[in-house]
């Protein structure tokens, strides 16, 4: 059968246009069978690599779901395409309500490699699974793992009740371990070489969820870096307290029944939530007859009674500087205020005023000293380092070593960073940075880094020998060594040289041993405060 001429015409015209168009060039892909489905992760470049965004591992916690414990993760037909970077709700409302996903980070031909979880840093309120892996461990050979957690009101909001029972960021954590060791595999990960790196209120995240007796054969080497439990910002109190103020900042007028504040908080949007600016952090929340309960009693009796997974632990902090600590506005640090007795930590308590009043001035006068002539603004900078970073981290090591099976090591990090403009050096906020490979250093610092943490995460031992490189035995923190003080922990002083000391600041660490062991506040049970604010209405 003959076409005619105008079936003739227009199948060229189609023709030409096909031929004209260029192909496209198909991505190159990679496909995995996860417990929920198939996913496809796309090349990568520098080091070529296969990245998969946005894997749920949780069901949306959304509607009566929203503060509970993670639900296991849906399934789905087809492919999912791995491609959506995804963060939780931040206070500045970027971000969205389900987010409960894991980032994954394959090296090209991956078989059985060890597995680098990393847990991001950022207070508990702001942060997000980074969408790349550190190129140093992806060139060495390692399977990368990112992941989001709850923040903020939506990830520790306790009312005391099943509905709202606290620490769902926590239980986060949890869910996306479980879901790392059910499905890595399939990426090329070793279920059974996980080490997790946590930063920040990461790292403390890390210390919480190994004291919960829920992460048993989830990991198996912690990294913490710049983060204790200890720390006063690292828990809250008054989880009540803040919740009945943060529904108030947001216009609620009802009472402090844990019902109807959970009813208020139920409808209120992702955004506004994390608009809140009280701080919602971990905290106890032993809730009678309830399963799901995560941190039954304060971390300092746990970690003294040996109650956390045993893990090998490598402890991390650097010396942050003035700078980074206070910031460029410094205004308000020029002079030592008449009374101290509000910048004492959180976490210390009194009988009476006068007990808090006189500590202030014991504290006051201890960082600045009478007719002090010397830099204010950097001796507030040394009190609250010692305070929120130093002193909590060193005595962390101490419990965790003193219970601990396997090996605590601990480093200081006083590496000055060189500054691009000329001006003054300072330290770094991370170590982390340079693994990133975003500071710009000499490369014998980064091989040495690599290498201690490298020799850590295969054998549980920074520095099995001595090398040129690294000429000297990192130390462990000892284990039950009578009369050993906070001022005697061995550690590792990494900056031009490395080298084994005790911590220079090691009276300053005496001092507020001395004082913690006297004023020391333990954290209490949420719906015991709920009852005891119901009595004083």
């Amino acid at each position: 059968m003959r076409l005619g001429v105008g079936v003739v015409c227009k199948l060229s015209v189609v023709l030409c246009v096909v031929q004209g168009r260029p192909t496209p060039v198909p991505r190159a892909h990679r496909d995995v069978t996860t417990t929920q489905g198939h996913a496809r992760g796309y090349l990568a470049p520098d080091p070529p690599h296969f990245a998969y965004f946005g894997l749920p591992y949780a069901r949306p916690p959304t509607r009566r779901d929203r503060f509970k414990a993670p639900e296991p993760p849906p399934e789905w037909d087809g492919i999912f395409e791995a491609t959506h970077k995804i963060k939780c709700t931040q206070p500045n409302a970027d971000g969205e309500e389900n987010c409960l996903v894991v980032n994954v980070f394959v090296p090209h031909d991956a078989s059985s490699l060890p597995v680098l979880v990393f847990v991001h840093g950022g207070d508990f309120q702001n942060g997000w699974g980074a969408y790349q892996a550190p190129t140093t461990f992806l060139t060495d050979g390692y399977v990368i793992v990112t992941f989001n957690y709850r923040l903020g009101a939506l990830g520790f909001l306790n009312l005391g009740i099943p509905e709202a029972p606290g620490n769902a960021g926590l239980k986060d954590h949890i869910a996306a371990l479980y879901w790392v060791r059910k499905n890595i595999a399939e990426f090329g990960g070793n279920p059974a070489d996980v080490t997790v790196y946590g930063t920040g209120a990461g790292a403390a995240a890390i210390q919480l969820v190994l004291m919960s007796g829920l992460v048993e054969g989830l990991l198996h080497r912690v990294i913490l870096e710049s983060g204790s439990a200890l720390s006063p910002s690292a828990m809250m109190f008054d989880p009540f307290v803040i919740a009945y103020n943060g529904a108030v900042s947001l216009g609620y007028e009802g009472t402090n029944n844990p019902d109807e504040l959970y009813n208020f908080y139920q409808q209120a949007s992702a955004e506004d939530l994390a608009s809140i600016t009280e701080m919602f952090l971990p905290c106890i929340d032993h809730i009678p007859d309830y399963e799901l309960n995560l941190i039954d009693v304060d971390p300092i009796r746990k970690l003294k009674e040996g109650k956390f997974y045993n893990v090998p632990m490598l402890i991390t902090f650097t010396h942050i500087d003035k700078t980074s600590i206070i910031g460029v506005d410094t205004e308000k640090f020029q002079h030592v205020p008449e009374n101290f007795d509000d910048l004492l930590p959180n976490n210390l308590e009194f009988e009476e005023h006068k007990d808090k009043h006189g500590l202030g001035e014991i504290v006051k006068q201890f960082y600045f000293k009478e007719d002090f002539r010397g830099d204010v603004v950097q001796n507030y900078a040394d009190y609250m380092h010692d305070i929120l970073t130093e002193y909590p981290i060193i005595k962390m090591a101490m419990l965790f070593a003193a219970k601990n099976k396997y090996s605590v090591y601990l480093m200081k990090f006083t590496l000055p960073r060189e500054a691009s403009d000329g001006s003054e050096p300072t330290s770094f906020d991370a170590i982390l940075d340079y693994l990133y490979k975003e500071e710009e250093q000499s490369e014998d610092v980064l091989e040495k880094l690599m290498t201690l943490m490298k020799n850590f995460i295969q054998i549980g031992d920074p520095t099995p020998l001595t090398t040129t490189l690294i000429p000297v035995i990192w130390q462990p923190v000892p284990s039950n060594k009578q009369n050993y003080q906070i001022s005697d922990v061995p550690l590792l002083q990494f900056d031009r040289t490395v080298r084994m000391r005790v911590p220079p600041s090691n009276q300053r660490l005496l001092f507020w041993d001395n004082i913690y062991s006297q004023f020391y506040k333990p954290h209490v049970i949420a719906h015991e405060q709920a009852e005891e604010l119901d009595d004083n209405d």
